[in-house]
């Protein structure tokens, strides 16, 4: 069987380029590339030999080197020496992708043997190609998102903005404000097609600033959604790049259709598509054996070879079905997908899917009828009917089919319920997840009896097949993400108290330093120590130690609280508290609270030479970082203030003196 790529080239080359005569003049070429949106132009003398290249890129380089371009021909001012790929020479996509990678270029023309243009292949045409298994194993846009975002504000001139452009080699300037809490607020966009639209205006670039011309504020994407869910943002909204943001909406990077595109490992997508070729083909095989039976009774029967061909049609149309329906990871949307498609395939006026629930009353999970039927969905007293089927009616992998459910001689009470529900014909197939009956997928003829071929019946059947297979994907895919968040928890914890770990203190230390740094707000910091903590251990064990650090850790917990306020197990006896945008007074304020709250616990502790239970002495600090300064300089202060603490008798608070630039 020949091998078939799963990036098929030709799905990714755009057949219809723009392409010029080198003697036209660049002003009309930048108002071709305007009006018909494209990213670049062509170069070609007949018939068709490609000679050159200029794109949005070669806009921004001659903008920014005040190059005049109203007497100018683009043969003058293009890219000469074109890297090109043959049209016979390869037939899938990865080879593309490391022309791309290698030469770092964003377009790369198809040409013949012969030298003439076939067409032009972009980051573009490759992105409208991934499908979810390219782009799922859980990858994150933080994985490959661009963290140094190159901004500016408004009032830049648009020559300035075009210069910044052309000397770091990007396509795109954030413009930015700052808001109320001094974070850059993004407002708006400049974009190399920016740079050529001024061209084609002929504007003033030195008194034309970026608020008179920018686009609208990038849309935004979490820099843990997955790719996929940024794949299909930049799909849906038609753009080529997304801003992404933490939880509380502050940029941290930007993510372009490049960076989406090279994250692919052209060795490890080799090897997905060998592996999904493997599968294809035996799908496939499949399907010609299916087909080939399908055939063998058409000739059998002596059937028309309109009916033959009208058979096959209705095949691929179900196949394509599935596909859709196997598209997603999310299960209410399969399940909405399943009746929607079903119903129009069909034509039937009622397709609902009823899902069992092991020791819970079943529901309706998902329904689609025509604009003429009332929803079952959310009809207690009609929902309360399907409530009295028996599961094991439908345990065996079977179809079951009734033309006309007000016929005579129908006594099977399974079957009879379907009539309460007013259908007057229905077709009903089991669907199965992991071997167990998982639910129902009920077509209903409300109007009229129908008899219901067989080819509907096998469709039907398979139909179910894919959607249990789909719910089995869903479920597997909701606890793998649970599971890693559960990883990523338990990462981050102490296994002892609950609460963050040294890892995870060290550094919330480096990010809470930097933003207060840039903020210029004050940090705090409080070192916790247990006093005596060795002697408890001797007095009463270990296990009665543990039970102490764990009442300590929940008394401390319940101290804070603010969410941006974080209590770390330090080490041993010792805890931490990191207290961002908080004064030395409140810092002191709270280790006192820390200190009284532990006191009245009153846990015994007769090894302690301060007092009868367990108590705290605690180092507190806070102060604006200033840029010569680290986050150690902040641990450290509180940590000699927790030493004065110790000398002083324990039981008690210190604060540490705001460090010098000079000591620091």
């Amino acid at each position: 069987m020949a091998t078939v790529s799963i990036f098929a080239i030709e799905k990714a080359i755009d057949r219809q380029p723009l392409m010029v005569l080198p003697t036209l003049p660049i002003a009309d070429a930048l108002a071709l590339m305007e009006q018909q949106r494209s990213t670049y132009v062509l170069l070609v003398e007949p018939p068709q030999k490609l000679v050159g290249i200029f794109t949005e890129r070669d806009v921004v380089r001659l903008t920014a080197a005040k190059r005049a371009l109203a007497s100018t021909c683009i043969g003058d001012v293009a890219t000469s020496s074109v890297l090109t790929i043959s049209e016979a020479g390869t037939n899938d996509v990865i080879s593309a992708l490391n022309l791309f990678r290698q030469y770092n270029v964003r377009h790369l023309p198809v040409v013949t043997a012969t030298g003439q243009v076939a067409g032009v292949m972009t980051y573009e045409g490759i992105r409208r190609l991934l499908k979810p298994i390219d782009l799922l194993r859980l990858r994150r846009v933080s994985e490959v998102m661009v963290r140094s975002v190159i901004c500016a504000d408004r009032y830049q001139s648009a020559l300035a903005l075009a210069k910044l452009m052309n000397d770091r080699q990007i396509s795109c300037v954030v413009i930015t404000e700052q808001d109320r809490s001094g974070y850059p607020k993004p407002i708006g966009l400049v974009t190399e097609c920016d740079i050529l639209h001024l061209q084609v205006q002929r504007a003033d670039l030195r008194q034309t600033t970026a608020a008179d011309f920018m686009g609208a504020p990038p849309v935004c994407i979490q820099a843990n959604d997955t790719l996929w869910q940024a794949n299909q943002r930049m799909r849906s909204r038609q753009i080529r790049r997304l801003l992404v943001v933490d939880d509380r909406g502050i940029m941290i990077g930007l993510l372009t259709q490049t960076s989406l595109i090279q994250m692919i490992d052209p060795f490890e997508a080799t090897l997905t598509i060998e592996t999904l070729q493997q599968m294809v083909g035996e799908r496939t095989e499949a399907l010609d054996a299916a087909n080939e039976k399908l055939e063998r009774k058409a000739l059998e029967r002596k059937r028309a070879k309109a009916a033959l061909q009208q058979q096959i049609y209705r095949e691929r149309l179900v196949n394509r079905t599935a596909q859709r329906i196997r598209e997603s990871l999310q299960l209410d949307e399969i399940l909405a997908t399943t009746v929607s498609e079903v119903r129009q395939f069909l034509k039937a006026e009622r397709v609902l899917i009823y899902q069992f629930q092991p020791e819970q009353v079943g529901a309706i999970a998902a329904e689609s009828t025509d604009i003429n039927q009332a929803s079952i969905q959310g009809n207690s007293a009609l929902e309360g009917i399907l409530q009295a089927i028996d599961p094991t009616f439908y345990s065996r992998d079977r179809i079951h089919s009734i033309p006309d459910l007000q016929a005579e001689g129908i006594e099977i009470p399974n079957v009879l319920l379907l009539k309460r529900l007013q259908l007057r014909a229905s077709l009903v197939a089991p669907i199965f997840a992991q071997d167990i009956l998982w639910g129902l997928l009920i077509v209903g003829q409300n109007s009229e009896p129908r008899r219901w071929e067989k080819l509907e019946i096998d469709l039907l059947k398979q139909l179910a097949t894919q959607v249990g297979i789909a719910i089995q994907q869903a479920h597997l895919y909701a606890q793998l993400a649970a599971a890693n968040q559960q990883l990523l928890r338990l990462a981050q914890s102490d296994g002892l108290t609950g609460l963050a770990n040294r890892r995870c203190f060290d550094q919330s230390l480096v990010t809470e330093w930097n933003r207060a740094l840039r903020d210029q707000q004050a940090l705090g910091l409080i070192l916790i120590d247990v006093d005596f903590f060795k002697q408890f251990n001797d007095t009463y064990g270990h296990q009665s130690g543990d039970d102490c650090l764990k009442a300590v850790a929940t008394a401390l917990q319940k101290v804070v609280a603010r969410p941006a306020d974080l209590i770390a197990r330090y080490g041993g006896e010792e805890f931490v508290a990191l207290l961002p945008n908080t004064p030395a007074q409140g810092v002191l304020h709270l280790a006192e609270a820390m200190r009284s709250a532990v006191e009245q616990l009153k846990i015994p502790h007769q090894g302690s030479r301060v007092r009868p239970w367990v108590s705290l002495s605690l180092g507190a600090t806070a102060w604006i970082p200033d840029p010569q300064q680290s986050p150690d300089l902040l641990v450290a202060a509180a940590d000699q203030a927790l030493y004065r603490a110790k000398e002083s008798g324990r039981d008690r608070v210190c604060l540490a003196e705001i460090p010098s630039l000079a000591t620091s």
